[in-house]
Protein backbone atom coordinates (compact mmCIF):
# COMPACT_ATOMS: atom_id res chain seq x y z
CA UNK A 1 0.00 0.00 0.00
CA UNK A 2 2.80 2.43 0.92
CA UNK A 3 4.52 1.80 -2.41
CA UNK A 4 1.28 2.38 -4.33
CA UNK A 5 0.71 5.70 -2.54
CA UNK A 6 4.27 6.82 -3.32
CA UNK A 7 3.82 5.96 -6.98
CA UNK A 8 0.55 7.91 -7.10
CA UNK A 9 2.21 10.94 -5.50
CA UNK A 10 5.11 10.70 -7.96
CA UNK A 11 2.69 10.59 -10.92
CA UNK A 12 0.79 13.59 -9.51
CA UNK A 13 4.00 15.59 -9.18
CA UNK A 14 4.99 14.58 -12.69
CA UNK A 15 1.65 15.68 -14.12
CA UNK A 16 1.90 19.11 -12.42
CA UNK A 17 5.49 19.68 -13.52
CA UNK A 18 4.66 18.69 -17.09
CA UNK A 19 1.63 20.97 -17.11
CA UNK A 20 3.81 23.92 -16.08
CA UNK A 21 6.47 23.15 -18.68
CA UNK A 22 8.93 21.57 -16.26
CA UNK A 23 9.18 18.16 -17.91
CA UNK A 24 11.86 15.98 -16.35
CA UNK A 25 14.81 14.89 -18.52
CA UNK A 26 13.68 11.26 -18.51
CA UNK A 27 10.15 12.15 -19.60
CA UNK A 28 11.71 14.06 -22.50
CA UNK A 29 13.36 10.88 -23.77
CA UNK A 30 11.84 9.76 -27.04
CA UNK A 31 10.53 6.29 -27.68
CA UNK A 32 13.60 5.35 -29.73
CA UNK A 33 15.87 6.64 -26.92
CA UNK A 34 14.93 4.03 -24.34
CA UNK A 35 15.83 0.37 -23.95
CA UNK A 36 13.56 -2.36 -22.57
CA UNK A 37 13.98 -6.01 -21.65
CA UNK A 38 11.39 -8.42 -22.99
CA UNK A 39 10.68 -12.12 -23.22
CA UNK A 40 10.62 -14.47 -26.19
CA UNK A 41 7.46 -16.60 -26.65
CA UNK A 42 6.19 -14.86 -23.55
CA UNK A 43 3.01 -16.96 -23.13
CA UNK A 44 4.84 -20.31 -23.09
CA UNK A 45 4.04 -23.21 -20.77
CA UNK A 46 6.49 -26.13 -20.77
CA UNK A 47 5.66 -29.04 -23.05
CA UNK A 48 4.76 -32.39 -21.60
CA UNK A 49 8.16 -34.17 -21.76
CA UNK A 50 6.57 -37.14 -23.50
CA UNK A 51 5.71 -34.94 -26.46
CA UNK A 52 9.38 -34.38 -27.24
CA UNK A 53 10.05 -38.10 -26.93
CA UNK A 54 7.43 -38.68 -29.63
CA UNK A 55 8.35 -35.74 -31.87
CA UNK A 56 12.12 -35.38 -31.53
CA UNK A 57 13.08 -38.01 -34.18
CA UNK A 58 10.68 -36.39 -36.65
CA UNK A 59 12.00 -32.91 -35.94
CA UNK A 60 15.59 -34.04 -36.37
CA UNK A 61 14.76 -35.59 -39.76
CA UNK A 62 12.91 -32.48 -40.92
CA UNK A 63 15.71 -30.20 -39.72
CA UNK A 64 18.32 -32.24 -41.60
CA UNK A 65 16.23 -32.20 -44.80
CA UNK A 66 15.74 -28.42 -44.60
CA UNK A 67 19.46 -27.85 -44.20
CA UNK A 68 20.21 -29.97 -47.25
CA UNK A 69 17.87 -27.87 -49.40
CA UNK A 70 19.18 -24.46 -48.35
CA UNK A 71 21.29 -22.37 -50.68
CA UNK A 72 24.62 -21.13 -49.29
CA UNK A 73 23.04 -17.71 -48.76
CA UNK A 74 20.04 -19.18 -46.93
CA UNK A 75 22.32 -21.35 -44.80
CA UNK A 76 24.40 -18.31 -43.84
CA UNK A 77 21.24 -16.42 -42.87
CA UNK A 78 19.95 -19.32 -40.77
CA UNK A 79 23.28 -19.71 -39.02
CA UNK A 80 23.29 -15.99 -38.22
CA UNK A 81 19.81 -16.17 -36.69
CA UNK A 82 20.35 -19.54 -34.99
CA UNK A 83 24.10 -19.71 -34.45
CA UNK A 84 24.21 -22.22 -31.63
CA UNK A 85 24.87 -25.94 -32.10
CA UNK A 86 21.74 -28.09 -31.95
CA UNK A 87 22.84 -31.46 -33.28
CA UNK A 88 20.90 -34.27 -31.63
CA UNK A 89 19.76 -31.92 -28.86
CA UNK A 90 17.16 -30.20 -31.05
CA UNK A 91 14.56 -30.52 -28.29
CA UNK A 92 16.74 -28.43 -25.97
CA UNK A 93 15.83 -25.31 -27.96
CA UNK A 94 12.28 -25.56 -26.60
CA UNK A 95 13.23 -26.20 -22.97
CA UNK A 96 12.37 -22.93 -21.26
CA UNK A 97 9.58 -21.74 -18.95
CA UNK A 98 8.03 -18.27 -18.80
CA UNK A 99 6.54 -16.64 -15.72
CA UNK A 100 2.86 -15.64 -15.77
CA UNK A 101 2.45 -12.57 -17.96
CA UNK A 102 1.31 -10.35 -15.09
CA UNK A 103 4.34 -11.40 -13.03
CA UNK A 104 6.59 -10.48 -15.95
CA UNK A 105 5.00 -7.05 -16.19
CA UNK A 106 5.33 -6.44 -12.47
CA UNK A 107 8.99 -7.46 -12.64
CA UNK A 108 9.68 -4.80 -15.29
CA UNK A 109 9.38 -6.79 -18.53
CA UNK A 110 8.17 -4.40 -21.24
CA UNK A 111 8.25 -6.48 -24.40
CA UNK A 112 6.24 -9.61 -25.10
CA UNK A 113 6.21 -11.96 -28.07
CA UNK A 114 2.95 -13.63 -29.13
CA UNK A 115 2.92 -16.30 -31.85
CA UNK A 116 -0.34 -16.20 -33.79
CA UNK A 117 -2.15 -19.23 -35.18
CA UNK A 118 -5.20 -18.63 -37.36
CA UNK A 119 -8.33 -20.55 -36.34
CA UNK A 120 -11.40 -18.72 -37.66
CA UNK A 121 -13.91 -21.49 -36.90
CA UNK A 122 -12.26 -22.80 -33.73
CA UNK A 123 -11.16 -26.30 -32.82
CA UNK A 124 -8.19 -26.72 -35.19
CA UNK A 125 -5.71 -27.29 -32.38
CA UNK A 126 -7.64 -29.23 -29.75
CA UNK A 127 -6.16 -32.65 -30.59
CA UNK A 128 -2.39 -32.40 -31.25
CA UNK A 129 -0.76 -35.36 -32.99
CA UNK A 130 1.54 -36.43 -30.13
CA UNK A 131 -1.35 -36.33 -27.63
CA UNK A 132 -3.37 -38.59 -29.94
CA UNK A 133 -0.48 -41.01 -30.18
CA UNK A 134 0.18 -40.97 -26.44
CA UNK A 135 -3.51 -41.53 -25.63
CA UNK A 136 -3.49 -44.50 -28.01
CA UNK A 137 -0.91 -46.10 -25.71
CA UNK A 138 -3.14 -45.56 -22.69
CA UNK A 139 -1.54 -42.38 -21.36
CA UNK A 140 -4.21 -39.92 -20.25
CA UNK A 141 -2.43 -37.74 -17.66
CA UNK A 142 -1.16 -35.28 -20.28
CA UNK A 143 -0.33 -31.67 -19.46
CA UNK A 144 -3.51 -29.57 -20.00
CA UNK A 145 -3.95 -27.41 -23.08
CA UNK A 146 -7.29 -25.71 -22.21
CA UNK A 147 -9.39 -27.36 -24.93
CA UNK A 148 -12.42 -25.20 -24.03
CA UNK A 149 -10.53 -22.09 -25.13
CA UNK A 150 -9.08 -23.78 -28.20
CA UNK A 151 -12.56 -24.77 -29.37
CA UNK A 152 -13.68 -21.16 -29.55
CA UNK A 153 -13.36 -19.35 -32.90
CA UNK A 154 -10.58 -16.82 -33.21
CA UNK A 155 -6.85 -16.25 -33.27
CA UNK A 156 -4.82 -18.59 -31.07
CA UNK A 157 -1.48 -18.00 -29.31
CA UNK A 158 1.09 -20.78 -29.05
CA UNK A 159 4.44 -21.65 -30.59
CA UNK A 160 4.34 -24.74 -32.83
CA UNK A 161 1.38 -26.92 -33.71
CA UNK A 162 1.92 -30.56 -32.69
CA UNK A 163 5.20 -29.71 -30.92
CA UNK A 164 5.18 -26.72 -28.56
CA UNK A 165 1.50 -25.96 -28.14
CA UNK A 166 0.91 -25.17 -24.45
CA UNK A 167 0.06 -21.55 -23.65
CA UNK A 168 -0.94 -19.38 -20.70
CA UNK A 169 -3.53 -17.69 -22.91
CA UNK A 170 -4.45 -19.90 -25.87
CA UNK A 171 -6.63 -17.17 -27.43
CA UNK A 172 -5.25 -13.81 -28.49
CA UNK A 173 -8.12 -12.01 -26.79
CA UNK A 174 -7.15 -13.69 -23.51
CA UNK A 175 -3.56 -12.47 -23.79
CA UNK A 176 -4.73 -8.96 -24.63
CA UNK A 177 -7.12 -9.01 -21.68
CA UNK A 178 -4.26 -9.86 -19.31
CA UNK A 179 -2.36 -6.84 -20.68
CA UNK A 180 -5.42 -4.61 -20.37
CA UNK A 181 -6.10 -5.65 -16.78
CA UNK A 182 -2.53 -4.93 -15.74
CA UNK A 183 -2.58 -1.60 -17.58
CA UNK A 184 -5.81 -0.62 -15.83
CA UNK A 185 -4.17 -1.33 -12.48
CA UNK A 186 -0.98 0.59 -13.34
CA UNK A 187 -1.94 3.83 -15.12
CA UNK A 188 1.00 5.78 -16.42
CA UNK A 189 3.15 2.67 -16.93
CA UNK A 190 6.06 2.86 -19.34
CA UNK A 191 5.25 1.78 -22.92
CA UNK A 192 4.99 -1.92 -23.71
CA UNK A 193 6.19 -3.40 -27.02
CA UNK A 194 4.19 -6.42 -28.25
CA UNK A 195 5.86 -8.52 -30.96
CA UNK A 196 3.47 -10.54 -33.12
CA UNK A 197 4.64 -13.50 -35.20
CA UNK A 198 2.10 -14.99 -37.62
CA UNK A 199 2.62 -18.73 -38.10
CA UNK A 200 2.27 -19.78 -41.70
CA UNK A 201 3.11 -23.50 -41.83
CA UNK A 202 2.61 -26.64 -39.80
CA UNK A 203 4.10 -30.11 -40.08
CA UNK A 204 1.21 -31.60 -42.08
CA UNK A 205 3.13 -31.57 -45.38
CA UNK A 206 5.89 -33.76 -43.97
CA UNK A 207 4.34 -35.63 -41.01
CA UNK A 208 1.22 -37.77 -41.62
CA UNK A 209 -1.57 -36.89 -39.25
CA UNK A 210 -0.12 -33.51 -38.24
CA UNK A 211 -2.39 -30.47 -37.94
CA UNK A 212 -3.02 -28.33 -41.02
CA UNK A 213 -2.69 -24.84 -39.56
CA UNK A 214 -5.14 -22.11 -40.48
CA UNK A 215 -4.36 -19.80 -43.39
CA UNK A 216 -2.90 -16.47 -42.39
CA UNK A 217 -4.77 -14.48 -45.03
CA UNK A 218 -6.27 -11.00 -45.24
CA UNK A 219 -9.12 -11.98 -42.92
CA UNK A 220 -6.63 -13.20 -40.31
CA UNK A 221 -4.68 -9.93 -40.37
CA UNK A 222 -7.90 -7.95 -40.14
CA UNK A 223 -8.98 -10.10 -37.19
CA UNK A 224 -5.79 -9.33 -35.27
CA UNK A 225 -6.20 -5.57 -35.77
CA UNK A 226 -9.84 -5.78 -34.70
CA UNK A 227 -9.05 -7.84 -31.58
CA UNK A 228 -6.38 -5.38 -30.45
CA UNK A 229 -8.69 -2.39 -30.90
CA UNK A 230 -11.60 -4.16 -29.25
CA UNK A 231 -9.74 -5.29 -26.13
CA UNK A 232 -7.30 -2.42 -25.57
CA UNK A 233 -9.01 0.53 -27.24
CA UNK A 234 -7.44 2.93 -29.73
CA UNK A 235 -6.40 5.32 -26.96
CA UNK A 236 -3.94 2.78 -25.54
CA UNK A 237 -2.16 2.05 -28.80
CA UNK A 238 0.66 3.92 -30.54
CA UNK A 239 0.14 3.15 -34.24
CA UNK A 240 2.09 3.73 -37.46
CA UNK A 241 -0.22 6.66 -38.23
CA UNK A 242 0.82 8.29 -34.95
CA UNK A 243 4.47 8.13 -35.96
CA UNK A 244 4.09 9.04 -39.62
CA UNK A 245 2.14 12.25 -39.07
CA UNK A 246 2.72 14.49 -42.08
CA UNK A 247 5.71 12.56 -43.39
CA UNK A 248 5.33 10.84 -46.75
CA UNK A 249 6.35 7.40 -45.50
CA UNK A 250 6.75 5.64 -42.21
CA UNK A 251 10.46 5.21 -42.80
CA UNK A 252 10.84 8.93 -43.45
CA UNK A 253 9.25 9.64 -40.08
CA UNK A 254 11.56 7.16 -38.32
CA UNK A 255 14.65 8.64 -39.97
CA UNK A 256 13.44 12.11 -38.99
CA UNK A 257 13.36 10.75 -35.42
CA UNK A 258 9.71 11.71 -35.06
CA UNK A 259 9.20 9.20 -32.26
CA UNK A 260 7.13 10.67 -29.40
CA UNK A 261 8.37 11.60 -25.95
CA UNK A 262 8.06 9.07 -23.16
CA UNK A 263 5.63 11.41 -21.39
CA UNK A 264 3.12 11.07 -24.24
CA UNK A 265 3.23 7.27 -24.60
CA UNK A 266 2.91 6.26 -20.97
CA UNK A 267 0.08 3.78 -20.57
CA UNK A 268 0.34 2.73 -24.22
CA UNK A 269 1.24 -0.37 -26.23
CA UNK A 270 3.06 -0.70 -29.56
CA UNK A 271 2.40 -3.76 -31.71
CA UNK A 272 5.14 -4.88 -34.08
CA UNK A 273 4.89 -7.76 -36.55
CA UNK A 274 7.82 -10.10 -37.02
CA UNK A 275 7.93 -11.38 -40.61
CA UNK A 276 9.50 -14.89 -40.60
CA UNK A 277 12.26 -15.05 -43.17
CA UNK A 278 11.19 -11.51 -44.16
CA UNK A 279 8.69 -13.25 -46.47
CA UNK A 280 6.90 -10.13 -47.68
CA UNK A 281 4.82 -12.15 -50.15
CA UNK A 282 3.08 -13.92 -47.28
CA UNK A 283 2.74 -10.60 -45.47
CA UNK A 284 1.28 -8.83 -48.53
CA UNK A 285 -2.31 -8.81 -47.20
CA UNK A 286 -1.25 -6.44 -44.43
CA UNK A 287 0.80 -4.15 -46.66
CA UNK A 288 -1.27 -4.12 -49.87
CA UNK A 289 -2.95 -0.73 -50.06
CA UNK A 290 -1.08 0.27 -46.89
CA UNK A 291 2.55 0.73 -48.05
CA UNK A 292 3.36 2.85 -45.00
CA UNK A 293 0.91 0.91 -42.83
CA UNK A 294 -1.73 3.60 -43.17
CA UNK A 295 -4.69 2.77 -40.96
CA UNK A 296 -3.01 -0.31 -39.54
CA UNK A 297 -2.69 -1.06 -35.84
CA UNK A 298 0.77 -2.65 -35.91
CA UNK A 299 4.20 -1.79 -37.21
CA UNK A 300 5.95 -4.43 -39.31
CA UNK A 301 9.53 -5.61 -39.62
CA UNK A 302 11.36 -4.16 -42.58
CA UNK A 303 14.72 -3.32 -44.05
CA UNK A 304 16.20 0.12 -44.69
CA UNK A 305 14.75 1.50 -47.91
CA UNK A 306 11.27 0.03 -47.43
CA UNK A 307 8.44 2.54 -47.06
CA UNK A 308 7.09 0.84 -43.94
CA UNK A 309 10.49 0.32 -42.30
CA UNK A 310 10.54 1.85 -38.83
CA UNK A 311 11.18 -1.46 -37.05
CA UNK A 312 14.15 -3.74 -37.88
CA UNK A 313 15.27 -7.06 -36.43
CA UNK A 314 18.90 -8.01 -35.84
CA UNK A 315 18.63 -11.00 -33.56
CA UNK A 316 22.35 -11.75 -33.32
CA UNK A 317 24.29 -8.72 -32.12
CA UNK A 318 27.58 -10.61 -32.47
CA UNK A 319 27.22 -11.35 -36.17
CA UNK A 320 27.87 -7.89 -37.63
CA UNK A 321 29.47 -5.60 -35.06
CA UNK A 322 28.25 -2.03 -35.38
CA UNK A 323 25.16 -2.85 -37.46
CA UNK A 324 22.64 -2.28 -34.67
CA UNK A 325 24.34 0.90 -33.46
CA UNK A 326 24.11 2.32 -36.98
CA UNK A 327 20.43 1.43 -37.31
CA UNK A 328 19.35 2.93 -33.98
CA UNK A 329 21.38 6.10 -34.54
CA UNK A 330 19.59 6.55 -37.87
CA UNK A 331 16.21 6.37 -36.12
CA UNK A 332 14.97 2.79 -36.44
CA UNK A 333 13.70 0.72 -33.53
CA UNK A 334 15.58 -2.59 -33.36
CA UNK A 335 14.87 -5.88 -31.62
CA UNK A 336 17.78 -8.17 -30.72
CA UNK A 337 17.96 -11.42 -28.74
CA UNK A 338 20.24 -11.89 -25.75
CA UNK A 339 19.99 -15.67 -25.93
CA UNK A 340 18.99 -18.02 -28.70
CA UNK A 341 17.69 -21.62 -28.51
CA UNK A 342 18.58 -21.84 -24.77
CA UNK A 343 22.31 -22.29 -25.48
CA UNK A 344 23.63 -19.19 -23.72
CA UNK A 345 21.75 -19.95 -20.54
CA UNK A 346 22.79 -23.61 -20.48
CA UNK A 347 26.42 -22.64 -20.94
CA UNK A 348 26.17 -19.50 -18.78
CA UNK A 349 27.68 -17.54 -21.68
CA UNK A 350 27.07 -13.80 -21.58
CA UNK A 351 28.78 -12.53 -24.74
CA UNK A 352 25.62 -12.26 -26.85
CA UNK A 353 23.64 -10.77 -23.97
CA UNK A 354 26.28 -8.14 -23.29
CA UNK A 355 26.62 -7.32 -26.98
CA UNK A 356 22.84 -6.93 -27.37
CA UNK A 357 22.53 -4.66 -24.34
CA UNK A 358 25.47 -2.53 -25.47
CA UNK A 359 24.26 -2.32 -29.06
CA UNK A 360 21.50 0.18 -28.37
CA UNK A 361 18.77 -2.13 -29.64
CA UNK A 362 15.65 -0.77 -28.02
CA UNK A 363 14.12 -4.22 -27.42
CA UNK A 364 16.24 -7.02 -25.91
CA UNK A 365 14.46 -10.38 -25.78
CA UNK A 366 15.39 -13.21 -23.45
CA UNK A 367 14.02 -16.46 -22.04
CA UNK A 368 15.72 -15.81 -18.69
CA UNK A 369 14.60 -12.72 -16.75
CA UNK A 370 15.12 -14.56 -13.44
CA UNK A 371 18.15 -15.88 -11.59
CA UNK A 372 18.93 -18.61 -10.80
CA UNK A 373 17.48 -19.89 -14.05
CA UNK A 374 15.97 -23.32 -14.66
CA UNK A 375 19.44 -24.73 -15.32
CA UNK A 376 20.64 -23.68 -11.88
CA UNK A 377 23.18 -21.03 -12.92
CA UNK A 378 23.06 -17.23 -12.74
CA UNK A 379 22.63 -16.40 -16.43
CA UNK A 380 19.99 -13.67 -16.54
CA UNK A 381 18.85 -10.62 -18.46
CA UNK A 382 17.47 -8.58 -15.60
CA UNK A 383 14.30 -6.58 -16.28
CA UNK A 384 14.74 -2.87 -15.67
CA UNK A 385 13.35 -1.56 -12.40
CA UNK A 386 10.93 0.94 -13.97
CA UNK A 387 10.52 -0.94 -17.21
CA UNK A 388 13.09 0.98 -19.24
CA UNK A 389 16.41 2.75 -19.17
CA UNK A 390 17.98 5.58 -21.11
CA UNK A 391 19.61 4.35 -24.32
CA UNK A 392 23.14 5.73 -24.24
CA UNK A 393 23.83 4.79 -27.88
CA UNK A 394 21.37 7.40 -29.14
CA UNK A 395 21.23 10.03 -26.38
CA UNK A 396 23.42 11.32 -23.55
CA UNK A 397 22.29 9.72 -20.32
CA UNK A 398 22.97 11.54 -17.08
CA UNK A 399 22.12 11.19 -13.39
CA UNK A 400 19.20 8.91 -12.55
CA UNK A 401 18.51 8.31 -16.25
CA UNK A 402 21.49 5.94 -16.40
CA UNK A 403 20.32 3.54 -13.73
CA UNK A 404 16.71 2.87 -14.66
Amino acid sequence: MKTRILVSVAMLILSFSTAFGEESPEESLRLNQIQVVGTHNSYQLPADPRVMTVMKPRLKKIFDQIQQRLTPEQMASMQEEHPNPLGDAIGDALDYIQMPIEAQLRAGVRSFELDLQADPKGGLYTDPLPYRELRATGQTDLAPIYEDQLRQPGMKVFHLADVDFRSQCPRLRQCLTLLRQWSDAHPGHSPVFILLEPKIDGLDKVVPGATAVGAFDKAAFEEVDADILSVLGRERIFTPDDLRGTHKTLEEAALAKAWPKLSTVRGKFLFLYLIPGLNLKVFAPYLDGHPSLEGRVAFAQGLPGMKHAAFVMVDNALAKPGQIQDLVRRGYIVRSRADIDTWEARQNKTQRRDAALASGAQIISTDYPLTPNIYGNDYQVRPLSEGYRCNSVVVECTGNMVNK
